[in-house]
């Protein structure tokens, strides 16, 4: 059974490193561990290779669903961390570069963004805005009055 629990953790630890960002069988990995050990217990009782299988289920089943969930959050931060740089436009004054077929633009830093509005204002040449948000690659924009 010593070999059969190294091969279990050996594929499973496989699949994971080649579909990795899953983290499903990386657990299955962790749970061969124990019943790996448990292995060098030399014994052929159908008792004790049931023990081990039961052993690698559980520990297998608390690892997918207590460590998972955690695991994520550690590894696949998102949210406030994740910032564009483009935040320190919001709050200021522009005007409007460009209008064209009825969409206007203003450009930040020599690159031309598409204005949108929430209250679906239209907008003319050269009115002043101030930036409320990013949505995508459109910017929030409110009129200046």
């Amino acid at each position: 059974m010593l070999y059969i629990w190294l091969a279990v953790f050996a594929i499973c630890l496989l699949i994971e490193l080649v579909d990795a960002g899953t983290l499903v069988s990386v657990w299955f990995s962790i749970g061969s561990i124990i019943p790996l050990f448990m292995g060098f217990y030399k014994t052929n009782n159908a008792w004790y290779i049931t023990a081990q299988i039961i052993v690698f289920g559980v520990v297998s089943a608390l690892c997918l669903i207590f460590l998972r969930k955690i695991a994520l959050k550690v590894l696949y931060k998102k949210g406030k961390n994740e910032n564009t740089g483009m935040d320190r436009y919001v709050g200021k004054n522009y005007k409007i570069h460009n209008v064209a077929k009825g969409t206007a633009y203003v450009k930040l830093n020599g690159v031309e963004y598409e204005v949108v509005s929430n209250k679906e204002e239209s907008f003319t040449l050269n009115e002043e805005i101030v930036i409320k948000n990013f949505e995508g690659n459109k910017i929030v924009v409110e009129k200046i009055k």
